[in-house]
């Protein structure tokens, strides 16, 4: 009968010697000792050797065996490939003459053992003192496309930079290909392509360099996100402070990982001055600007053309090394010894980066959804225009093309479904009407381009132009986590409500009440901005203009909306048509006084106004986000603000409906206390003395 109890005793728990062999000439190093159970296959004993620190990805495990069968003393060594360790087991490989288990230094790296030397799966950092590696582990390479680069990747050359942000760049490996790290976060700089054609330059300062590329690892699709990181994650989604909690995990994990490394080494020699002549035709560099909320992209050449009529080169010492051996003192660098120390691929470094990506983007789409989500929706692009107004149809809008104004990547984040966005605008009549007022609401076909329909309204149908100023701005997620690194915490809530044409006409209303639910906010009062959304015009409806107010709903973390519509054809109030009303929420924001709940003042006719003078309503750029609000639950009913350049005041208008049951049943009460206008002016903190407009991606 088999006695498992010795099989066991004997096979558990065993004292093993571990020696590493040298190569040339063959010899075997100190060794260490560890227990180990022979029964366990290659891959988990090197797991367990790797927590004592006596085996990583550079060496392999060997098998002794008789290389002469007449010399029984002349042995040889068979390498145990890393990828099939998991089919020998231990008792297969081991010397049992003393239980002597032999390493050998690997003599072709593959992608486990220069991933073990470089951590290449870590995430990375960008400091003003460079690149750097982050302390815990965000990701386990899978796998990966290795290629050796071979006699091309040796190459001497100069980098040229004409400003502080361009020699950063450069000197951090993000150069010789394509970049667009926008998903990295914000970090202060942004970069641009930019087109040099016939730039002449007295000084431009550069560096000149020497490298050996030796492979190149390609691994976007074999990064898996560690469970300690998922984890980690998921708890600052749940935190009270989700943005706090996931800018501290890119202080841990990284703020991006390239996805495609060069490993080499890299020489620099000092930076000299090229003086007097240089001449470059139609080359391209990188420019890089500071930007609010500007994130990394460039577009970089490798190689430069230029004439030179004179130059001045002066003597170049070494001043950095990246990979290879470096020696005791740089300034006696030997060039042809470091070289030759790059055959040992335990010396290679990363000496360029491609395609980095935030290590978020890695994550699940549920997780990435749930962060983008738990950080709440922010201002991408924020503009105003003058716009020439001509009424000459009665009742008819005029329509504001956005995709006139628009930046082109602005359009593409309002088009990414995943960012959700909101367009919120408002418009003032420049040359001061004294009777006529102005309202818009947005137009957002299900696959078109945004556009703003604005409304005139008169006592009386008159030919009018005029000069508009149209403010506004778009909001929604950055679904390409650019928030991580803004300056500033703002949290921004969109609330939105649906009305659809119900098919029985009598549930139709005029006048809709509707709370609507949000976190308790700063203030008593929060601030409110509304936006109606209409996703066609035509006929039914292009006579319609739709108003709103917000009421105090006297009830925890509700308020009240009210909206109503009015038809400017036949000058009554009608049922509400089919559109969504957003409501934006503003709880917290980093600049304080962008926003506030102002009191109205009252003329000597009790008639309400706000006056812009009394430098209580920010910045002097108007128009601002307005809307209104009552303090009473009860108290609401259709009115409007009348924005102008300088003040604001209120209208109602009074339809020509005798029975209207919205003038009859629900008119607001306008009183000192009872109704007060919130305002927005999110450029303050942002605007600069020669800025035009402000995108924040």
């Amino acid at each position: 009968m088999f006695n498992f109890t010795n099989f066991f005793s004997n096979n558990v728990n065993i004292i093993v010697t571990v020696k590493k062999i040298l190569d040339d000439p063959i010899s075997i190093t100190d060794a260490k000792v560890a227990r180990l159970n022979l029964t366990d296959n290659l891959l988990k004993v090197r797991q367990e050797l790797e927590v004592s620190g006596i085996v990583d990805n550079t060496l392999l495990f060997s098998r002794k065996y008789l290389d002469n069968i007449n010399d029984d003393k002349t042995y040889g060594f068979a390498d145990i490939a890393l990828e099939k360790e998991e089919n020998y087991l231990l008792n297969e490989i081991i010397d049992k003459n003393g239980n002597i288990l032999y390493l050998k230094q690997c003599s072709t790296p593959d992608w486990k053992c220069l991933n073990g030397l470089c951590k290449l799966d870590y995430g990375c950092a960008m400091t003003s003192d460079g690149i750097k590696k982050a302390e815990n582990r965000a990701f386990e390479m899978q796998n990966c496309e290795l290629v050796e680069i071979g006699g091309k990747g040796c190459r001497k050359g100069f980098v040229e930079f004409k400003s502080n942000d361009d020699r950063f760049m450069k000197k951090n490996l993000f150069f010789s290909t394509d970049i667009n790290v926008k998903s990295l976060g914000k970090l202060g700089i942004s970069i641009g392509n930019m087109e040099n054609e016939g730039v002449n330059s007295e000084n431009i300062s550069s560096y000149h360099f020497t490298e050996y590329g030796k492979v190149s690892l390609k691994f976007d699709h074999h990064l898996k996100p560690t469970q300690e990181f998922i984890k980690v994650v998921e708890g600052a989604i749940k935190s009270k402070d989700p943005v706090k909690e996931i800018k501290q995990i890119t202080e841990q994990y990284g703020q991006f990982i390239p996805t495609e490394v060069i490993l080499g080494g890299r020489a620099y020699f000092n930076e000299h001055i090229t003086s007097t002549g240089c001449f470059a035709g139609n080359s391209k560099g990188i420019a890089m600007n500071a930007n609010a909320g500007g994130i990394l992209g460039a577009n970089a050449a490798s190689s430069f053309n230029y004439s030179k009529e004179k130059s001045t080169y002066y003597k170049s010492n070494c001043t950095k090394l990246i990979g290879g051996k470096q020696p005791d003192n740089i300034e006696n660098f030997d060039e042809a010894a470091w070289a030759k120390s790059l055959k040992d691929y335990k010396s290679w470094d990363s000496i360029e980066l491609q395609n980095p990506t935030s290590i978020f983007k890695l994550l699940s789409y549920d997780l990435r959804k749930q962060i983008i989500e738990s950080v709440g929706k922010r201002i991408h692009h924020l503009d105003f225009v003058d716009f020439s107004y001509c009424l000459d149809e009665f009742g008819k809008p005029k329509i504001f093309e956005f995709k006139d104004v628009i930046p082109s990547d602005t359009l593409n984040i309002i088009q990414n479904k995943e960012a959700d966005c909101n367009i919120f605008a408002t418009v003032i009549d420049m040359t001061e009407s004294k009777n006529d007022f102005f309202t818009c609401q947005v137009l957002c076909p299900p696959n078109g381009k945004p556009s703003l329909i604005i409304h005139c309204i008169q006592k009386k149908f008159k030919r009018y132009q005029c000069k508009l100023k149209i403010r506004w701005m778009v909001i929604g997620y950055y679904t390409d986590f650019n928030f991580i690194h803004s300056d500033f915490n703002a949290q921004l809530k969109i609330l939105k409500t649906e009305f659809s044409m119900p098919n029985n006409s009598n549930n139709q209303t005029m006048i809709n009440a509707e709370l609507l639910s949000f976190e308790k906010p700063i203030f008593d009062i929060p601030a409110c901005l509304g936006s109606p959304v209409l996703t066609k015009l035509d006929s039914s409806n292009d006579s319609l203009i739709i108003g709103y107010h917000f009421f105090n709903a006297q009830e925890e973390n509700k308020i009240g909306a009210c909206t109503f519509s009015y038809c400017l054809k036949n000058n009554h109030y009608v049922n509400l048509p089919k559109f969504t009303f957003y409501a934006l929420i503003i709880s917290n924001y980093h600049a304080p006084n962008a926003y506030n709940i102002i009191p109205f003042n009252y003329s000597l006719l009790n008639k309400p106004f706000i006056d812009f003078n009394n430098n209580i309503t920010g910045s002097c750029i108007n128009p601002k986000f307005i809307s209104l609000y009552s303090t009473q639950k009860t108290n609401y009913g259709p009115i409007f603000l009348k924005q102008k350049s300088k003040k604001i005041k209120t209208k109602i208008i009074k339809c020509k409906e005798s029975a209207c049951l919205a003038c009859k049943n629900k008119s607001i009460t306008i009183s000192k206390d009872n109704v007060k206008c919130v305002f927005f002016d999110p450029y303050i903190g942002y605007i600069g003395e020669n800025s035009v407009y402000m995108n924040l991606d």
